[in-house]
Parts: C-alpha cells; structure tokens; sequence
C-alpha cells in the first residue's frame, strides 16, 4: 500500500518545486492552469526560491508534460496572462474532453486531490491535497491506469 499526506493546497507550490529539482518528467494534469509561483527549498541551483511556472519550465531540464481541458482555452491560453502559450514550445500539451481531474505526477510521487494548478486552486480556495507515492512507477502508467490518458 503506498504512503500518503495530506497537505493544504498552498503546499502543492513547493511540491512542484521539489519536483522540478528531482525528477526528470513532470505531468500536470488540471482543466484550468495558471503561471503559478512555484516555491522552491534552498539550493544552490537558484539564486531565487520562487519562480513562475513558465520560467521553471524553461530553466530546469525536466519533460514537462500539461494535460488540460480543451474547453478551458478562455482561461488556459486566450487570456493575455495565458501559460500555455508561454511554454507550447518547450513543454507538450495533451488535451483531454471533460477532463476533471487535478493531479502532478512524476515517476515516483504524486500529489491528487480537489485543487487546479492556477492561484486561486492553491492559494483561496479550500482543497483536499494529497501527496502518496506513485505506486504505477511511471508517469504513463499512472495516467493510463487511473485516468485512461495516453501521452
């Protein structure tokens, strides 16, 4: 059985950046996406410990993966603030219909829970976050087993 937290949604920030220091895939999964600020631990690989989502997915070698609603374009890329068009060229977007899912899955860990990857999902709204190991070993196997997504 794997192990799992729970932590408040303003947490999710800093596992993203422990992920993006740690892992090599990341896969964002969230009909609605925002240009977050991620938090990062102390490191010498940064001078800052905070960063935007888009700066963090062109800084870090990491295969960012976002797996979003098509339904959502208002919000994920037609906004003038949109981050999908800030990292369609460095990162691989995979649209999925109806998608309802929240989910930041690398190999080994995972957070699920209620909150969309954007400022009020992890700052003003009250979430269920957790955090448990990744008990399929792999990004893919993750999304196809629990979600039925192929990347």
């Amino acid at each position: 059985m794997a192990r799992t937290f729970s932590i408040h949604s303003d947490l999710i920030a800093s596992f993203l950046g422990t992920a993006f220091l740690n892992a090599e895939r990341i896969a964002i999964v969230s009909p609605w996406v925002s240009d977050i600020t991620v938090q990062f631990p102390e490191t010498d690989q940064l001078s800052e410990r905070q960063l935007q989502l888009s700066e963090a997915v062109r800084f870090f070698d990491v295969d960012v993966w976002f797996v979003v609603d098509p339904a959502q374009d208002d919000h994920n890329r037609l906004r003038p603030a949109a981050l999908l068009p800030r990292v369609s060229d460095v990162a691989y977007i995979k649209e999925v219909e109806n998608l309802h899912a929240k989910a930041i899955v690398t190999d080994q860990v995972l957070y699920q829970g209620s909150a969309n990857v954007t400022y009020r999902g992890l700052n003003i709204n009250i979430e269920l976050c957790d955090i448990r190991e990744n008990e399929c070993g792999s990004i893919s196997g993750f999304l196809e087993d629990r979600l039925q997504i192929d990347l």
